[in-house]
């Protein structure tokens, strides 16, 4: 009998300890996680103002010269998009340097396109009165005037292949003045040169005629002329 109760509690114990083994121990929970963070904000998009400077800047030079009348489509496009840059300015940057970056693109062409053409018509200006200079021999009847003229003009015609509008268009008309006035020079020393030939041609006549008159009232006096005097 007490063989059987020890057996009975040993197999007890035996039972709970196979059940303690075969139940999982446990995690301890785990803290609820963080709320997310809320988006971060866009980052604020600074003022334009050098892309408003410089729009500002090129819309003047294309007017100082009027060359939005060599490319109208450029020109109102570019002033479109300066205003609604300005309109839009402080109040949404992003589009408003959208706009500007447009219209320096827009005023740059107009300078492009408009100043070749406008700087195209001071050339033929300048090359009409260069003209007119070579056709006076002005290059040898004004030596020094006309190669202070020319190198005028020749720096002219590197400043437009450059695109430097202000200084070719100003170099241009300067060498069409100084032609003109290379032109006239000549043209008065031609006059003077003519003037003293058709002098001497006129002086040659009169004497002749007076020394014709001279052997005719010899002649009717009865007196003999010698023949080299009547020659």
């Amino acid at each position: 009998m007490r063989k059987l109760v020890l057996l009975a509690m040993m197999g007890g114990a035996l039972f709970l300890v196979v059940s303690c083994a075969s139940t999982p121990a446990q995690k301890p929970a785990q803290p609820p996680a963080p709320p997310a963070a809320p988006p971060a904000a866009p980052a604020a998009v600074a003022a334009p103002d050098q892309e408003l400077a410089q729009a500002k800047d090129l819309k003047a030079k294309v007017d100082a010269y009027n060359l939005g009348d060599y490319d109208a489509d450029d020109y109102a496009a570019a002033n479109k998009d300066l205003q609604a840059g300005q309109d839009s300015y402080g109040k949404d940057n992003a589009a408003s340097k959208k706009s500007l970056d447009s219209a320096i693109t827009e005023y740059n062409a107009v300078l492009s396109k408009g100043g070749d053409a406008f700087l195209a018509k001071g050339q033929s200006q300048a090359d009409a009165s260069k003209k007119a200079a070579d056709d006076l021999k002005a290059s040898v009847a004004v030596k020094d005037d006309y190669a202070a003229a020319n190198d005028v003009y020749q720096r002219a015609l590197k400043e437009r292949a450059a695109g430097d509008v202000a200084n070719a268009s100003k170099d241009f008309d300067s060498a069409r003045q100084q032609f003109d006035a290379v032109a006239a020079t000549a043209q008065q020393k031609k006059n003077a040169a003519l003037q003293a030939m058709q002098s001497a041609t006129d002086q040659q006549a009169a004497s002749q005629k007076s020394a014709d008159d001279a052997q005719k009232a010899l002649k009717d006096e009865g007196i003999a002329v010698p023949a080299a005097a009547a020659q």
